[in-house]
C-alpha cells in the first residue's frame, strides 16, 4: 500500500543510533459513504485477520451494517437487523460486536421492546433473525448493551438494567445465542449502589474469568471499576476502582470506557474531566489478583483540548490506543514494550476543515486496523498501521555527539548544529520525517578538522518530530532528533 503522511506527529525519545520500531500508515479506504446520521463503527478481526467493520445509521428504520476487508477493498454492506425489529441507535453506541473465529455476535436494544442478539456463523456474510436477551422491564429499562465470547463460543451480554436504580447485569447462552440464563448483577461488589446510567461498558473473558469495565457512580462520585467472576458470570466476588482522578459529577458524562488484556494484565482506557477538561486516561489492573498498578494521562496540544472516545488494542508487550482531541483529531500512541512506554510514541490524525470522530483500534501480528468517521464526508474510513523497524544508523566514528540548538526550535527559524569533525570533508544534512521520509537536504562545502558550525533553515516545515542526519563525505556521522513547534 501507498504509505501517507496525512498530518503525523511522531513523539520519540533518546537518539535514533539503533533501529527504531516506528509504524507505517496506510492511505486511508473508504468503508462506506452515507447521508444519514452514522453511530460510532467498531472494528474486529476474523480468525484469518481479515479486517471486520461494524456501524450503524440513524434513519426510518434505523440499521446496523457489516463490512469484510477483501483484496485491498471493503466488501458491500450486509445488514444485520431483519424486519420488523428496529435498532435504537445513538451517535457513540446503541449496539456492540464480539467475534470468535467465524462466529459473528452484534448486541442492540430496541427502546421499550428489550437487548437482542444477532448471530452469523460465516464471518458476517449473513445473520440469523435476532434472539431476545432481555425482554421489557416493568417499570424501568435496558441499554447499552456489550457482548463477549466465552472459550466455548458462547456469547455472555451485559446492559445497564434501570429499575429504582441503575445496576449492570450480565446474561450467558450455554446454546450459541439463542437462550439466555437468569441476569446476575456483576456491579454489586463496586463502592456505592448505582452505575452510571447511560456510559457504555466493556466485557473480556478468559477461561472461566468474566471482567466487566464500566463507570460507577457513588454519590456523584464516577470512577472507572472492573468487576470479577472467576466462574462464567455466575457470581461478580470482586471489583476494583482503577480510575484515580475522583471525577464528581451529577450527570451521567456519556463517556464509556474501553479494555483489553496483555499478558497478566487488563489494560483499560477512560476519560474524565476531574482536571476541568476532558482527558484521556490508561491504567492497568492484574487480572488475577486485582491489584491496580499504573496510571497514565496523555498529553494535549494546547491546555483546554478536551480528549475523549478512547480504544485500545493489545497483543504480548505491544499495545495501541486511540483517542478523539478537539473534538475533530484523533490521536494514536503504540508501545512494543509494555505501557510504561506508551507515551512516547505518537500519530495524529487530521484533515483541514474536516471533524475525525469515533476511532475503533484493533491489532495482530504487527499490523495495527483503525477505523473512524469523518463526519464532514459523510464516510467511514480505514487505515492500517503496520510495525516495522526503521534503518539501523551506526555510531559515529569520526565526530563527537552533535549539539542542536535550540531544541525544540520555532516555526521559521533556523538550528545551529555543531560538530567536532575529526577529519576534514563534505558535511551534508539529511532531516526525515518520523516514518524515515527525506524532506529537506543540506549541502556544506569542504570543512577542515575543527569545531564546525552549521545553520540550517528551517523555514516552512510543519510543527512536528523530525531526524538530522549527518553525513561527512557521505559517510553517516550519527542522527539526532529534532522538534519544531
Amino acid at each position: 500500500m501507498k504509505i501517507n503522511l496525512l498530518l503525523l506527529v511522531f513523539t520519540l525519545s533518546g537518539f535514533y543510533l539503533p533501529a527504531q520500531t516506528i509504524v507505517q500508515w496506510s492511505d486511508s479506504v473508504v468503508i462506506t459513504t452515507t447521508p444519514q446520521p452514522i453511530t460510532a463503527p467498531r472494528i474486529a478481526l476474523l480468525k484469518d485477520g481479515t479486517p471486520f467493520v461494524t456501524w450503524g445509521t440513524s434513519g426510518s428504520p434505523s440499521q446496523i451494517w457489516c463490512a469484510r476487508f477483501e483484496n485491498g477493498a471493503f466488501t458491500t454492506p450486509v445488514g444485520v437487523v431483519q424486519d420488523p425489529i428496529d435498532p435504537s441507535l445513538f451517535g457513540f453506541g446503541g449496539f456492540d460486536v464480539a467475534v470468535s473465529d467465524s462466529l459473528v455476535f452484534i448486541v442492540f436494544e430496541q427502546i421499550q421492546e428489550g437487548i437482542f442478539l444477532s448471530r452469523s456463523d460465516d464471518g458476517g456474510l449473513t445473520f440469523a433473525p435476532p434472539n431476545l436477551v432481555q425482554g421489557p422491564i416493568s417499570g424501568g429499562y435496558a441499554t447499552l448493551a456489550s457482548v463477549a465470547v466465552d472459550g466455548t463460543g458462547n456469547p455472555l451480554v451485559s446492559y445497564i438494567h434501570d429499575q429504582n436504580g441503575a445496576t449492570y447485569k450480565i446474561r450467558r447462552s450455554e446454546d450459541g445465542g439463542i437462550n439466555f440464563l437468569d441476569p446476575v448483577t456483576a456491579s454489586t461488589p463496586s463502592d456505592g449502589d448505582a452505575v452510571c446510567e447511560c456510559c457504555t461498558s466493556d466485557l473480556i473473558t478468559s477461561g472461566d474469568s468474566v471482567w466487566l469495565l464500566y463507570r460507577n457512580d457513588n454519590n456523584d462520585l464516577r470512577d472507572i471499576w472492573v468487576s470479577r467472576s472467576t466462574d462464567l458470570a455466575a457470581t461478580f466476588d470482586v471489583a476494583a476502582d482503577v480510575d484515580a482522578t475522583d471525577w464528581h459529577l451529577n450527570f451521567c458524562p456519556i463517556a464509556g470506557p474501553r479494555m483489553a488484556r496483555s499478558g497478566d494484565s487488563l489494560m483499560t482506557v477512560w476519560m474524565s474531566s476531574a482536571s476541568g477538561v476532558g482527558r484521556v486516561y490508561l491504567s492497568t489492573l492484574h487480572a488475577g489478583t486485582m491489584q491496580t498498578g499504573q496510571q497514565f494521562g496523555f498529553p494535549a496540544s494546547a491546555p483546554q483540548a478536551a480528549q475523549s472516545l478512547p480504544d485500545v488494542a493489545t497483543s504480548g508487550d505491544t499495545i495501541g490506543m486511540v483517542f478523539l482531541e478537539k473534538s475533530k483529531e484523533i490521536l494514536f500512541y503504540f508501545s512494543t514494550n509494555g505501557a510504561s512506554n506508551l507515551v512516547n510514541q505518537s500519530t495524529r490524525f487530521a484533515v483541514p476543515l474536516h471533524t475525525l470522530q469515533y476511532p475503533s483500534l484493533a491489532f495482530r501480528d504487527g499490523v495495527f486496523h483503525l477505523t473512524y468517521v469523518d463526519a464532514t464526508a459523510d464516510r467511514i474510513l480505514y487505515r492500517q498501521g503496520k510495525l516495522t523497524e526503521s534503518s539501523s544508523i551506526s555510531e559515529p566514528k569520526h565526530t563527537s555527539d552533535p549539539t542542536i540548538f535550540p531544541n525544540p526550535a520555532a516555526l521559521g527559524g533556523s538550528i545551529r548544529v555543531e560538530m567536532d569533525l575529526r577529519q576534514s570533508g563534505r558535511v551534508s544534512f539529511l532531516l526525515a520525517d518520523a516514518i524515515g521520509k527525506i524532506i529537506r537536504e543540506f549541502e556544506f562545502r569542504d570543512k577542515p578538522i575543527e569545531n564546525q558550525p552549521f545553520e540550517l533553515n528551517t523555514k516552512d516545515l510543519s510543527p512536528g518530530i523530525y531526524f538530522l542526519t549527518a553525513r561527512l563525505d557521505g559517510e553517516i556521522l550519527g542522527t539526532k532528533k529534532v522538534i519544531i513547534r
